[in-house]
């Protein structure tokens, strides 16, 4: 019934954001007029020609238990259970998607006695185009409490980042999880943002120019022989690593056959460009949030490049679509990882670098540095902990303002001087000094040349002199420029420092992109 009146995002036990204005919207039959009842507080909305009607109630504040009546003609609709709180949208791909059950705080939380009953959560179903499924799907969504049998299924970094807000703040946190393992920003994105950045519109021309020529019954076609195959390649794959959990990813599909993931990128393809940004992010915009946190990036790695375009643009997209510029986005910047026996193709570094890129450049925005939460060999670390812990200091710092900028970060690189043989490089939120764990591995130093060596180093205050005795002249300096290293460097308050370079021009091949990766991977 509700979903004749109000949108699916909208059921019992739902979490409405505080201290500002609560868009409410939904669907009915054109002209029609809905009115709400919630908190003492009427409104009313007449739906337009395509159905769609939007209206909003003024800032509350915090508040549990309340109930809240939708009237359509003869149609009345009642949800309970509503809490006034804070809400965040937690995007990306695997690693938020990665579920609670399957993290190492689950020994701690799998009890329901030891869950925070002040956090709920609303799952975005998974659907990259429209069927039967898909209105089943929504037509059965809703916001869950923690001792639901859900629970296990949650978002593992969604709920520890909101049990600490929860705690800290006082209040009720709403989480919607709508996330997808393995796309591409661009999955998130319509066509026009994709398509109006020079740079990044190549996501859309190469899936244009793959399937201009083929028609659509073919490109089914293609796509469900490709389902079928990866089925059963899945069902290899998981026999062989149960039994040889050590056997390397290449040395793996010698055994079973190429993993032909993610299959033909056509228009039945859940991973084409596009693909979930209007059967999912559109599906709740313009629900009224406070922010986005964001873990996404590793299926961009083949373009590195221009991955803080296609970042920038997302962020401009979605904040127009919940038409408030002053949503705060929080990016997860990519923690360490490669696969046993993959070579070092230095990508990841670079996402990294742009992430860092669009965190100083667009307004609103919080990084949460986890370069020390990578695991060897596994693109999904199990230990969440940490990751939801830094975002919620990053939402801590802004937009809430609980602490100070110096509680919320770890060292971070800002210039570089050169004197003689030294180079010596400086970094804003060391308050306390920076802190080396471990032996000095992973910083290096290189001439005009372009090649690096690794460097002895001095660590102070507030900076670290760089020097080898191979590079007489130094150029430049960089720190954990790997896809997978071990980091040493930390501040005063346990937060990694985020990997650098001292120059983006520091490299002698730049041609890092998916014909060079793919070279590598034939050879």
């Amino acid at each position: 019934m509700k979903k004749k009146i109000l949108a699916a995002v909208f059921t019992d036990n739902m979490v409405f954001q505080r201290d500002k204005a609560v868009k409410l919207f939904g669907n009915v039959a054109a002209g029609r007029q809905v009115t709400i009842d919630f908190n003492s507080r009427t409104v009313s909305a007449t739906a337009d020609d395509n159905g769609y009607w939007e209206t909003e109630l003024a800032p509350m504040s915090a508040a549990p238990n309340l109930s809240l009546t939708a009237v359509c003609g003869e149609d009345k609709v009642v949800l309970n259970n509503i809490a006034i709180g804070e809400v965040w949208l937690a995007g990306g791909q695997s690693n938020m998607e990665f579920v609670i059950s399957s993290c190492t705080d689950w020994d701690r939380v799998k009890d329901v006695k030891d869950r925070d009953f002040n956090v709920r959560f609303f799952y975005t179903p998974k659907f990259a185009y429209v069927t039967d499924e898909y209105y089943e799907a929504f037509d059965n969504a809703h916001w869950q409490l923690a001792d639901d049998e859900g629970f296990k299924d949650w978002s593992a970094i969604g709920y520890l980042f909101a049990e600490k807000l929860s705690k800290d703040l006082g209040v009720t946190i709403g989480i919607i999880g709508c996330n997808w393992g393995g796309t591409s920003a661009s999955c998130w994105m319509s066509r026009e943002a994709i398509t109006a950045d020079d740079e990044t519109r190549i996501y859309m021309d190469e899936f244009d120019e793959r399937n201009k020529d083929i028609p659509l019954d073919v490109q089914r076609k293609d796509y469900d022989e490709y389902v079928v195959y990866d089925t059963a390649w899945n069902e290899r794959s998981q026999k062989l690593f149960s039994e040889h959990p050590d056997t390397d990813w290449f040395e793996a599909q010698k055994i079973i056959g190429e993993c032909k993931w993610p299959g033909p990128i056509n228009n039945y393809n859940p991973f084409r460009p596009t693909g979930q940004y209007w059967q999912m992010i559109r599906k709740i915009s313009p629900y009224t949030l406070r922010g986005f946190i964001y873990y996404q990036g590793e299926n961009d790695d083949m373009r590195p490049r221009m991955y803080d375009r296609l970042l920038t643009n997302l962020i401009r997209l979605w904040r127009k679509d919940w038409e408030d510029e002053s949503l705060t986005f929080i990016i997860t910047q990519l923690p360490m990882h490669k696969y046993s026996g993959s070579p070092d193709f230095k990508n990841w570094p670079i996402l990294r670098e742009a992430q860092m890129h669009v965190f100083d450049t667009v307004a609103n925005t919080g990084i949460a540095v986890i370069p020390d939460c990578g695991q060897y060999n596994e693109i999904h670390p199990v230990n969440k902990g940490p990751v939801g812990y830094r975002l919620a200091l990053q939402a801590e710092y802004k937009p809430y303002g609980l602490i100070d900028e110096e509680d919320a970060f770890g060292p971070v690189y800002t210039h570089k001087e050169i004197h003689g043989n030294v180079i010596e490089t400086f970094f804003k939120h060391c308050k306390g000094g920076l802190v080396l764990k471990g032996e000095p591995e992973y910083y290096e130093i290189a001439g005009a040349d372009k090649i690096f060596h690794p460097a002895d180093i001095k660590v102070k205050d507030s900076s670290i002199e760089f020097s080898s005795g191979n590079v007489k002249e130094p150029v430049y300096a960089r720190y954990c420029w790997s896809n997978y290293c071990t980091p040493t460097l930390f501040g005063a308050n346990g937060l990694a420092a985020s990997p650098f370079r001292t120059d983006m021009n520091d490299e002698l091949d730049t041609n890092i992109g998916s014909d060079v990766m793919q070279q590598n991977l034939e050879t």
